[in-house]
């Protein structure tokens, strides 16, 4: 496994998943087949309260969900942060 860094997609409250899920979170885990148990950003020990946006760091495009605590998908505009590329699920 490896890491990757990454960054808060802003702007992205109105978006709604593409499979019909209740929510980010739900969708995040109905396309890992997995329950989401912790937030998935290095050092944080918080609960996965929200399937946050983001994208990779210099990378800008593609729009990825990550199982997050609500401290961390408020993180500073354009702060970097570090979490398993295998915990990303992108947003078709």
């Amino acid at each position: 496994m490896s890491y990757i860094k990454v960054k808060n997609k802003k702007s992205t409250s109105d978006k709604v998943p593409p499979d019909g899920s209740g929510n980010w979170l739900e969708f995040w885990e109905k396309q890992k087949h997995a329950k989401a148990s912790q937030c998935e950003v290095f050092g944080c020990r918080g609960k996965p309260e929200v399937g946050g946006h983001v994208i990779k760091a210099g990378d800008g495009g593609k729009e990825y969900i990550l199982p997050i605590c609500k401290a961390c998908n408020n993180k500073p505009d354009g702060e970097v942060f570090e979490a398993w590329e295998n915990d990303l699920v992108s947003v078709k």
